[in-house]
């Protein structure tokens, strides 16, 4: 390599060819300046973007959590007064069988063998068993549904 010279040192033709260079710099530098604000701009646009799209999503998260526990209460609500309508079942049908034991003892007491009395009173027995367990059963239920309810 030959070292440089000064310009005045150099003929026109080199003179220029290092103005077209230095020309071509500058415009290359003016084009890598204008490309990296495009890039900057697309990257802020699409920050931009993902943060709106994010919010949305975090919006949209928010309502199905929101219809999620309405349905849940609802479906809550729904529990208990399945289980009011069933505890009343159980009175009702706890009235009934007294009330036919009733009828029963004042129809036919004095109609029917004694062994045939005492297997339907067995039967009643063994009923109103069954009528006490199935109680006590849906009073359990009731509780543990309290006790998932007060956890929540």
């Amino acid at each position: 390599m030959r070292p440089l010279r000064n310009t005045e040192q150099l003929d026109p033709k080199e003179n220029e060819i290092i103005a077209e260079l230095q020309t071509t710099i500058s415009s290359l530098k003016e084009e890598i300046t204008q490309q990296q604000l495009a890039a900057e701009r697309r990257l802020q646009d699409l920050t931009q973007k993902f943060e709106d799209e994010k919010k949305q999503l975090i919006r949209d998260n928010d309502r199905a959590i929101k219809v999620l526990q309405d349905e849940l209460e609802t479906r809550s609500n729904q529990v208990r007064s399945v289980e009011k309508k069933l505890q009343h079942k159980e009175l009702e049908s706890q009235e009934q069988i007294t009330y036919v034991r009733q009828e029963y003892e004042t129809k036919f007491k004095g109609l029917m063998p004694a062994s045939l009395r005492q297997e339907l009173e067995d039967t009643i027995s063994s009923l109103k068993s069954q009528v006490n367990f199935l109680q006590k059963r849906a009073s359990i239920l009731q509780e543990e549904l309290m006790t998932y309810q007060g956890r929540r």
